[in-house]
C-alpha cells in the first residue's frame, strides 16, 4: 500500500500527534497520504504543526506537503488559534523509505 486517505472521524489528530506518525516504519511502504485536519476538533495550529513535524520524521518532505493556507500568517505566527469555520485538506508526499 503506497496511498493512504486517512479518514477517522478526527482520530487523526491523535494518530499524527503520536510518538508513532514520527517513525518511518509505522509508514510501511506509504508514499503518499491525505487527511482532513479538524480544526473543529482542535483549534491551536501549534498542534497542527506537531503533526506536520512527526510526517517530516517520518519522511514526508515539507516541500511536499501542501494545504490550503500553507505560509500564510496563521501558518508562519506563533500561538494563533484557528481563526476560519473550516477544517482543511492536507496532501503529504514522500519518497520510498527502505527500512
Amino acid at each position: 500500500i503506497t496511498f493512504v486517505k486517512m479518514d477517522i472521524e478526527g482520530a487523526e489528530l491523535d494518530i499524527l500527534r503520536s510518538t508513532e506518525a514520527s517513525d518511518p516504519a509505522s509508514w510501511l511502504d506509504v508514499t503518499h497520504l491525505v487527511f482532513e485536519w479538524s480544526f473543529t476538533k482542535e483549534r491551536s495550529v501549534t498542534q497542527f504543526h506537531l503533526a506536520l513535524r512527526n510526517l517530516e520524521l517520518a519522511g514526508f518532505n515539507s516541500s511536499d506537503t501542501w494545504y490550503e493556507g500553507k505560509g500564510s500568517w496563521w501558518d508562519t505566527e506563533a500561538d494563533v488559534i484557528w481563526p476560519f469555520h473550516k477544517d482543511i485538506v492536507v496532501f503529504a508526499k514522500r519518497d520510498k523509505v527502505t527500512i
